[in-house]
């Protein structure tokens, strides 16, 4: 049985990127590729040589109109849907490869989503988790969706009164527990034809000799209409909405013991009250009970749907027409606090984080580290870091976590922060960040320094830098990392792994980096639905997402039975994320890290700080359109910068040297500097560069006009209220060489007739036909002529007894 589950067959492992390729054509195995690369697959499962999987396509939104309530937690009416598709491939040779998808492409040739499958085979075979028969698992998911009612729900605080744990949710109708579908119609089908006339009546459709996919059909039609969807919300009791824009909050799939506690916390009633609600939510198709064996469940980004057996879903296109906004305490930043005294607002420049990532990079280029560091060549880099043990007890078995080598050290942050005036931990997030989108690489044993993109300048501040920032905004978002995790540590606490008797971490490789990317989402896809450019309360957001979400940062925990690791602010007292006073020494600190922090350097909010630093308040800026909902941003004055206030940017140094300001607005004279000089790093928060007759030179060989860069340097020294000595030495020295470069033209396998001197020339041309053979003069006393010139001229120089030097290169060489 092991080696059934688990062996790899031979064709899985002799499979290549080429069989791809030949399986699928060359159109699908592109669009596979870049699936797969975008980071579109989830729910991979693997039984023998037989693949599964779900590919998603994010589709555009459409904006609607506003909620139907106003004082609770208000529901609008734009979000973001996606297409799933679920693909099966079953790879028994590189010759035969049955596969079914339900996108419904039908050939001799894979579809995109299978290739897309099979790449992610190739890069993570790791990610595939064992299939469960379905065979098997049909009986035990019936016998598990009445068991798992009775199943007690996870301890909470002693503060917080519990709900009976016998009966806290409805029998519902067996037609109602359906496995999911990509397609609404499929989910209405297998509902019971009575319960199907219901709905149908909520929604004002005639059921009268309709059949049940007749029925089914017509009633998806009625949810894609906005309208009608907030039509029947509105005949819904408060505790009824109120739960619905809970589940939409958080991601629309839920089980049963999560949806247990969060009618808890939310403190919405009793368990007959939670009984009603969903009944009522299924009776009008606002709620289904699913079962995730076999399916693939639709949730937000990073959300962990492998680990629900019996759940609640709410479907999307419901989610679509309802839009639930998080519900906001509001905040005057212009009002002082007893204690804390007038708040500090730092607003957010848009855009401004790719000026500062230019600076970095530049600071970080032609860096040397020590030989010590773990971005050091001479240090391996692929062996993991050793667990340190734990002073607490010795039968514990536990090990404190040691920062992972993909984090800059403290070492080079300091270097950095000698040339920058940034924090560390801006420093360390964007050098990780510069790594990540390759704009910077790393030092190698044959390159022992930084290196920097020819083209960063270009990349992070032309013309196209807002897609930049939204193409660098989703890498950070999507890749695996465990960066703010370990910045906790900053304020005390401490990253424990639990190990086993031989010391062996049960940690597994990159799951922590995968925790810590899925409450990134999850965070990021809350905030996105949260008002844009209204001040929030933080104490009051974060009691918030601890009702709709206590386990953010260790969801997966929970399903063993002791956790693999967890947080410490004392030896020996793991922090549990279930309790409110253990969850705001931990969690709250990460959501307000990563508040103040990343979402802050995006631009993605402005925030209210006190004296000591502490979060009080933040808003949604107008980049939350552009970068959460890939909408157009909201419109904005833009920034006029005059020409004169350009120009007197400019800062001249000794040595041909010019400081010229990073910044968007500033691209003009960077890309002209780019062109004609090199890049020397940065100095006062500007960019730096140094004129040399080599990057001249470079520069008038590619063709660009130097005219403009003398204009731009000349009217800058006259504007300048500076000392212009070093501008004017500037540009006489530009002046200077340009006036000493010339044109050169070579001449390869031509003949060329020389004479001692002007007269000899003039003679030849009078008594021989020289004048006939001519190609182009190079001199008074240098032709190039025609090939059967040579022999002719010589033949008349004989005949008049004269004897001409004739040099071959192919006899005697080059001269």
């Amino acid at each position: 049985m092991l080696l059934m589950e688990n062996g790899v067959p031979g064709a899985l492992q002799r499979l290549r990127a080429a069989d791809i390729l030949r399986m699928a054509g060359l159109n699908a195995a592109s669009l596979g590729q870049e699936y797969n690369r975008t980071g579109m697959l989830r729910n991979m499962q693997r039984q023998g040589a037989r693949l599964r999987g779900l590919v998603d396509l994010p589709l555009s939104t459409d904006p609607l109109d506003a909620a139907f309530d106003e004082h609770d937690v208000a529901i609008q009416d734009s979000t973001t849907t996606a297409r799933s598709y679920t693909v099966e491939v079953d790879v028994v040779s590189t010759t035969a490869w049955p596969s079914s998808c339900s996108c419904g492409e039908a050939g001799a040739l894979l579809c995109p989503h299978g290739a897309a499958l099979l790449y992610r085979w190739l890069a993570q075979p790791v990610a595939f988790e064992p299939m469960v028969d379905k065979a098997a698992t049909t009986d035990r998911s019936a016998a598990r969706s009445t068991s798992s009612l009775k199943q007690p729900s996870p301890k909470q605080p002693s503060s917080t009164r519990e709900m009976p744990k016998s009966d806290n949710l409805p029998p519902s109708p067996s037609s109602l527990v359906v496995r999911y579908s990509p397609d609404l119609v499929n989910i209405l089908v297998q509902i019971g034809l009575g319960e199907l006339r219901g709905i149908a009546r909520e929604y004002n459709l005639q059921t009268n000799g309709l059949s049940r996919q007749q029925l089914a059909e017509q009633i998806v039609e009625a949810i894609k209409q906005p309208d009608v969807v907030r039509r029947v919300a509105t005949t819904l009791e408060k505790v009824q909405r109120q739960l619905l824009a809970a589940l939409s909050l958080a991601g629309g799939v839920i089980n049963d013991d999560d949806l247990r506690g969060l009618f808890e916390r939310f403190s919405l009633g009793q368990p007959a009250q939670l009984q009603r609600a969903l009944l009522a939510l299924q009776g009008k198709a606002l709620l289904f009970r699913v079962n995730s064996y076999n399916s693939d469940l639709p949730t937000r980004a990073g959300s962990a749907n492998n680990l629900l057996d019996i759940g609640w879903f709410v479907p999307a296109e419901i989610r679509t027409a309802l839009r639930v906004f998080v519900p906001v305490t509001a905040f005057d930043p212009a009002q002082p606090d007893e204690r804390a005294g007038l708040p500090l607002v730092e607003p957010v420049q848009p855009l401004r984080i790719l000026a500062d990532l230019l600076l970095v990079a530049r600071a970080l280029d032609g860096l040397q580290v020590e030989p010590g560091d773990p971005w050091s060549p001479t240090v391996n880099s692929e062996l993991e870091a050793p667990m340190v043990n734990s002073t607490s007890s010795a039968t514990d078995h536990t090990a404190v976590l040691p920062q992972p080598k993909e984090l800059p050290s403290v070492a080079l942050l300091a270097a950095l922060q000698k040339k920058l005036p940034f924090e560390q931990p801006f420093l360390r997030f964007a050098t990780q960040m510069l790594h990540l989108a390759g704009i910077v690489q790393r030092p190698e044993r044959d390159v022992p320094y930084f290196r920097v993109l020819p083209d960063a300048a270009r990349l992070l501040l032309g013309s196209n830098h807002a897609n930049v920032l939204a193409d660098l905004f989703k890498l950070w978002l999507q890749s695996p990392s465990a960066a703010e995790l370990f910045a906790l540590q900053e304020d005390g606490l401490r990253l424990l792994c639990r190990m086993t008797p031989l010391n062996v971490p049960v940690l597994r490789v990159g799951e922590l980096a995968e925790e810590n990317m899925e409450a990134r989402q999850n965070v990021a896809a809350l905030l996105a639905q949260a008002p844009t450019r209204q001040w929030m309360q933080f104490a009051a957001f974060g009691r918030f997402v601890y009702r709709l979400n206590p386990l953010l940062l260790q969801r997966r925990q929970r399903l063993f039975p002791s956790p693999h690791w967890w947080l410490e602010a004392e030896a020996g007292k793991p922090l549990k994320p279930l309790y409110l006073g253990d969850w705001q020494r931990a969690e709250l600190l990460y959501l307000a890290q990563l508040i103040k922090g990343p979402l802050h350097w995006w631009g993605l909010c402005d925030v209210a700080l006190s004296s000591q630093g502490r979060l009080l308040a933040f808003r949604m800026t107008g980049l939350t359109n552009w970068l959460l909902h890939e909408m157009p941003p909201d419109e904005t004055e833009p920034i006029s910068t005059s020409q004169a206030s350009v120009l007197d940017a400019l800062e001249f140094l000794e040595d041909c040297q010019v400081l010229v300001p990073c910044s968007s607005q500033h691209w003009s004279l960077i890309q002209l500097f780019e062109q004609c000089a090199e890049a020397t790093g940065v100095e006062r928060s500007h960019l730096l560069y140094r004129f040399t007759p080599q990057a001249l030179s470079q520069a008038l060989s590619q063709g660009y006009q130097i005219a403009r860069l003398l204009e731009v340097l000349r009217q800058a020294v006259e504007q300048s209220e500076q000392p212009a000595d070093y501008g004017a030495q500037l540009l006489a020295r530009l002046e200077y060489w340009l006036a000493g470069y010339g044109r050169v033209r070579i001449y390869t396998g031509v003949t060329v007739v020389e004479t001692i001197d002007t007269t000899v020339m003039r003679e030849l041309e009078a008594t021989t036909s020289l004048d006939e053979h001519v190609i182009r003069p190079v001199s008074p006393t240098m032709l190039v002529v025609k090939k059967v010139a040579a022999e002719r001229l010589n033949d008349e120089l004989k005949r008049r007894g004269q004897s001409p030097l004739v040099h071959d290169e192919e006899l005697y060489g080059p001269e």
